[in-house]
């Protein structure tokens, strides 16, 4: 299964530098085999802010169920300051489905 991670930022957060972004984000993300995926909008129901903003993104590829649990735990155990992460399960086939 692939991972999509999308990024995003709270109330009075708006980092609209990609590099800067990378740079917080692939330290907070080390340990996990991330790759940069630009932005994307996501469904207005799964916004916490205003809908339908970009909002960054990476892609775990080839994710195993045991990096996937780990992922969601780690998110819960550790919040990233100034964002929601949003992580959606790819499958082939069966379309996205947001897991955290």
């Amino acid at each position: 299964m692939n991972l999509r991670l999308c990024f995003e930022n709270k109330a009075g957060v708006n980092i609209d530098e990609a590099a800067v972004f990378r740079h917080y984000a692939e330290n907070y993300l080390s340990g996990f085999d991330v790759k940069w995926a630009g932005t994307i909008s996501i469904p207005h129901h799964d916004t916490n802010t205003n809908p339908m903003e970009p909002l960054w993104q990476y892609v775990i590829e080839d994710a195993s169920q045991a990096a996937r649990d780990y992922l969601v735990e780690y998110l819960d155990r550790n919040p990233m300051a100034g964002y929601f992460v949003h992580v959606y399960e790819v499958n082939s086939g069966d379309g996205d489905r947001k897991i955290n």
